[in-house]
């Protein structure tokens, strides 16, 4: 019996340890994460197929996480974003949930936060497809 390839989820982030403990806790969750450092390395990532979800830096060199969710709603416009910050405010959560982000975070976060949103997206995934019409054969 074949078993089903993991949920794909890309990690954006400039700080190393915030990629490091978010990739082993999704694997620890049985999801496969793949990590990048910068903005333009997770586009180049993000063109590839295959990924259900993203989570990325608003406050990286180069490429923000709030012009990486415009461009990435330009290439997969399906693939729910989340944003985190250390850097958040009030402010910077509107302007998220403006440009089309699945979810906020404020930096330092729980890991379980991280779970119940990808939770969320995955049951969201699923209920679309059920619901998704059927082609009629000719």
């Amino acid at each position: 019996m074949e078993t089903p390839d993991p949920f794909k989820i890309l990690v954006v982030d400039d700080e190393e340890i915030v990629r490091c403990t978010v990739e082993m806790f999704l694997d620890h969750l049985g999801y496969s994460a793949v990590c990048v450092k910068d903005g333009l390395a997770g586009i180049s990532e993000l063109q590839k197929s295959g990924y259900g979800a993203v989570i990325v830096d608003i406050r990286m060199p180069g490429l923000s996480g709030l012009n990486f969710l415009a461009r990435s709603k330009e290439i997969r416009p399906d693939i729910p974003v989340i944003l985190i910050s250390g850097h958040g405010t009030d402010q910077t959560r509107i302007e998220a949930q403006e440009a089309g982000a699945f979810a906020f975070l404020a930096k330092p976060f729980r890991l379980d936060a991280i779970r119940q949103i990808i939770e969320t997206i995955r049951s969201n995934q699923a209920a679309a497809s059920q619901n998704a019409p059927t082609e009629m054969p000719p």
